[in-house]
């Protein structure tokens, strides 16, 4: 529950330094809840951490394109401070402090969770990205469609 709370004022802080505006904060701060609390209940449950990274940057990513849309603000307002609860800033340090110390094996471990994690968030933002795109080209291919194919 500590780990939680810990998430969420980091990402208040990381709003507050990119300068998010007070009435979307609440929304950026909601998201940075949401992917530590799937984060973490996934990752209790043994999920791996690409596996738990994953699918909580695909929560969020939705989350923020459907608050973006509902606020009629770029989705990346809410996105980005809401992804700072993934972020694999832990292992990153533990990983070039086994290489400092000349610990292969702790280094590796460290090294392979961070590119897991990494690869989870990408790979998240692009499935939702490429969902998005195919979803708004079906709309307006059904929108001409519906009007004749006429612009008004």
């Amino acid at each position: 529950m500590l780990d939680i709370i810990t998430c969420v004022l980091g990402t208040l802080g990381f709003s507050v330094i990119l300068r998010v505006s007070r009435r979307k904060l609440i929304l950026s701060v909601i998201g940075g809840t949401i992917s530590a609390v799937i984060y973490y209940v996934l990752f209790q449950k043994g999920a791996s951490t690409f596996t738990a990274t994953f699918f909580a940057m695909i929560c969020i990513c939705v989350y923020s394109e459907i608050f973006a849309r509902a606020t009629k603000t770029p989705s990346n307002v809410i996105l980005i401070p809401s992804t700072i609860p993934l972020l694999p800033g832990g292992n990153l340090y533990y990983s070039l402090s086994c290489l400092i110390r000349g610990d292969g094996s702790g280094f590796s471990h460290y090294a392979k969770e961070t590119v897991l994690a990494g690869l989870g968030i990408a790979l998240g933002a692009v499935v939702v990205s490429i969902a998005v795109t195919f979803t708004n080209g079906i709309i307006s291919a059904f929108g001409k469609r519906r009007s004749g194919g006429r612009k008004s």
